[in-house]
């Protein structure tokens, strides 16, 4: 008995007849019992080889046809019209084939941006990709983005045909610079390389992109794809600008045309895509929903993303959808039933070297000495409690490799890390000799500025409904080089043409921060760098007028990133007080903010703990004790939306010493003993403290946060006998005009009918806004509410979660430039 079939056999026989055998029991039997009497009914089996699988396909293609992710040979392209019920092959095949074998090599780069590298063919994503920890659905389960996502796509198939009962679909949502762009991008490479892998009509540059990704994902210990898709990946702040408004736009047609135009070969039409959808399976990202900002915008582009996964659930298609996201802001839950969602967490010191360690090797090439400078001194870093705070995401530790490889000077916040970043590239290209080196000595401040006006003015376009994905013409940037210069003195358009000129090139050609983006014109490629830009413009001029545009700009999703650079350049000057002034403004935020329910939904502890976690503060016990004081007023909130980010928080700070160890502990003991919001946000933390403090190695000693209790003799303030019968009053009371007194009495009854269902649907969304934006409706409904809210957790989320935002999202533009 030699052959494979005859081995098999005996080897079923074999198991069969082990489960008969009783003498090894232990424990009864009844599982083995159970077991062999399920299998003994088993009388006869055949074994099918691959031949006789192939034979058994091509005499029944409509197997194929269920599967041809699974059974079609790579250059299906080539047999296209067998795929497709009424397709003619010229219609579809060139566009298709076209972006495919295109985009393996024209998407499949990043950028490390360093200047006067003269490098402009990017980086393959392969070369640096690295699997990013992840956290799944808020709980403390951990995997990694890459494994997981790929995973998912050989689970799900057609929907009616798959045994995958989850929601379908993912929603990566990652802090700035967490490498959601890049995932995103590997991920898409991974499988256009295994749909393009084994064709015969590929050059000799897609046959190394293909053999890289194979090779990246065996590094990660993963292989290509098996189940082939068909991928293509959606800039959403690009959609939306181009069609977020118009009634007739959906995702299908955008794709479509940005297809068409990856191909010479013709117009691809949205119906022949949707017949190419239900044949065959997809792998769709949505890249960068944060940047899409303006209420009505982003509402209307949630409701496209809903209307593309249900209609082809529908339509039984085989498609998997993942959106990206920063997690600041993002609060619309969207389809819940189709899309889970995952967090990127923070790299681990150990896996931020091994980054750093890659980055810099491409970066880098064969230059080994430098190689090994920095990896030394990105090692000592890692073993520093202060830098270690910085080796967080892939871009600070590509930052701090490069500025080790220039200065070799760090500060423990992400503000100075990204300055640094600026100050390093600066000064290694003013002093090289010839080129630009005397513009940039000689005019290094016109030039700073020039990116501080620009960052500032790109953020504000971000915002605008209209202007999601933001650029400036060459004309608005020499337009805004020319008012630095004539605010310096300089005469642009007479002797000093020339020197605008330079400046121009020097920025955009030497500095390489401000790039082309396509045809649109220029602007940051790294969005960080724009925010970090727009936060020192923000920070410009006499103190009084910075903290107003910080009050303005606090409350914003959009700013929250830039906001926190800011504070980060205040901090990094060496006078109390301006730092004084942001921790004073971080106290009083939410005074005298009733336009947003200030004192109702507060943004100030969320704000303190932002600017603790940052490490801005951590050397000055004055300041960070202060903001802690502020961020642990989120223990008498109810549940934040990020409990687990807030407990990162808290343990990071214990985990600093001991007597911050013991202000968390009294706290969490006064949030146990208080109000009913506040023992379930207090227990909900504790939940996580254990999984915490493992996932960032802190002290075991921090594991007794968990089992801290309430304060013995202390018992939950009680309900308001009368609560809701005040908050009445209050609302038939206040002195108001007719028409505040309309909008006031709508707006307590949206908040009545809240409370009854536990949520806000439109309507009494809509309702509640529009009496905050009237400041005496405003001012009566704050003064209300705070009669009953305590005891009200459902109704201060419903408002914090489904009124709110599109309050914070109003574009501030206009209010910070009269500022």
């Amino acid at each position: 008995m030699t052959g494979g079939f005859d081995q098999l056999d005996t080897s079923m026989r074999e198991y069969i007849e082990s489960l008969a055998d009783a003498s090894r029991d232990v424990a009864g039997g009844d599982e083995r019992r159970a077991r062999y009497a399920r299998i003994s009914r088993i009388r006869k089996w055949r074994f099918w080889d691959a031949n006789q699988i192939q034979v058994m396909i091509n005499a029944h293609p409509s197997i194929r046809r269920a599967f041809p992710g699974f059974f079609t040979a790579a250059d299906v392209f080539a047999n296209l019209a067998e795929f497709t019920d009424n397709l003619r092959l010229d219609e579809l095949e060139p566009g298709l084939r076209a972006h495919a074998r295109t985009s393996l090599i024209g998407e499949g780069v990043i950028y490390f941006d360093e200047a006067g590298s003269g490098d402009v063919r990017g980086i393959p994503v392969h070369d640096v990709a690295i699997d990013l920890p992840v956290t799944l659905g808020g709980q403390v389960e951990q995997s990694s983005a890459i494994r997981y996502v790929l995973g998912r796509g050989e689970r799900v198939l057609k929907p009616r045909q798959s045994i995958y009962l989850g929601p379908r679909h993912l929603i990566v949502a990652g802090a700035p610079g967490n490498g959601k762009t890049t995932i995103s991008k590997f991920l898409v490479q991974a499988y256009r390389a295994a749909m393009l892998a084994g064709a015969g009509d590929l050059s000799a540059d897609h046959q190394e992109v293909i053999s890289g990704t194979k090779a990246a994902l065996e590094r990660l210990g993963m292989a290509l794809p098996m189940h082939r898709r068909w991928a293509m990946r959606i800039d959403l702040a690009e959609y939306a600008q181009e069609h977020g408004l118009d009634e007739d736009s959906t995702l299908v047609r955008w794709i479509a045309h940005k297809v068409s135009k990856r191909s010479d070969l013709g117009e691809v039409k949205a119906r022949a895509l949707l017949s190419w959808m239900r044949q065959w399976p997809w792998f769709l990202v949505l890249d960068g929903l944060d940047e899409v900002t303006e209420p009505r915008v982003r509402k209307r582009l949630i409701q496209q993303v809903s209307e593309f996964v249900n209609d082809a659930e529908a339509e039984n298609c085989d498609v998997l959808v993942v959106l990206t996201t920063r997690p600041i802001g993002y609060t619309e839950n969207i389809a819940p039933s189709q899309f889970e969602r995952i967090d990127l967490d923070y790299l681990e010191p150990a896996e931020a070297v091994r980054y750093g360690t890659l980055a810099t090797r491409v970066r880098l090439r064969n230059d080994l000495d430098r190689i090994d400078r920095v990896v030394r001194q990105l090692k000592r870093a890692a073993d520093d409690e202060a830098l270690r705070n910085l080796l967080r995401t892939p871009l600070q530790v590509l930052i701090m490799t490069i500025i080790m490889d220039g200065t070799g000077r760090l500060a423990p916040d992400r503000y100075s890390l990204f300055w640094g970043y600026y100050d390093t590239v600066f000064k290694r290209e003013r002093d090289k000799q010839g080129g630009f080196h005397r513009i940039l000595q000689e005019h290094g401040q016109q030039i700073q500025e020039l990116h501080e006006r620009v960052g500032f003015e790109l953020q504000l376009r971000s915002e605008a409904g209209e202007r999601s994905y933001a650029t400036l013409t060459a004309q608005e940037l020499e337009s805004l080089t020319w008012n630095v210069l004539q605010d310096a003195g300089f005469k642009p358009s007479g002797p000093d043409a020339d020197l605008l000129a330079k400046i121009l090139m020097a920025a955009t050609h030497r500095l390489v921060l401000l790039a082309p983006r396509g045809d649109e014109g220029y602007g940051f490629d790294v969005r960080s760098l724009q925010e970090l830009m727009a936060a020192r413009r923000l920070t410009t001029g006499p103190l009084d007028d910075v903290m107003s545009r910080l009050r303005i700009a606090a409350p914003s999703p959009h700013w929250r990133n830039t906001w926190i650079f800011a504070a980060g350049r205040i901090f990094s000057t060496p006078q109390d007080h301006v730092r004084q002034a942001v921790v004073q403004l971080v106290e009083a935020i939410d005074e005298g903010a009733d336009f947003r329910l200030g004192s109702i939904v507060p943004i100030a502890p969320q704000l303190a703990l932002d600017l603790i976690d940052d490490g801005m503060a951590r050397s000055l016990p004055k300041w960070r004790d202060r903001l802690i004081a502020q961020g642990l007023r989120l223990l008498h909130e109810p549940r934040p939306p990020d409990v687990l980010a807030a407990t990162r928080v808290l343990v990071r700070f214990a985990g600093s010493g001991e007597e911050q160890r013991r202000l968390v502990a009294d706290r969490l003991r006064d949030a146990l003993g208080g109000s009913a919001s506040a023992r379930a946000t207090a227990a909900a933390i504790q939940g996580f403290v254990t999984a915490v403090v493992d996932e960032i190695h802190a002290h075991p000693d921090l594991r007794g946060l968990r089992s801290v209790r309430k304060r013995q003799g202390t018992t939950p303030p009680p309900e308001p006998p009368n609560g809701w019968a005040t908050f009445n009053d209050e609302i038939a009371t206040h002195p108001a005009g007719p028409q505040s007194l309309i909008k006031i009495r709508h707006a307590a009854d949206a908040i009545r009918s809240i409370q009854a269902r536990g949520r806000a649907d439109d309507v009494d969304a809509g309702m509640i806004i529009e009496a905050l934006g009237d400041s005496d409706a405003a001012t009566a409904l704050a003064a209300a509410l705070k009669h009953v809210v305590t005891h009200q957790p459902r109704l201060v989320t419903a408002l914090r979660d489904d009124v709110l935002p599109s309050i914070h999202r109003v574009a501030i533009g206009e209010s910070l430039q009269q500022v």
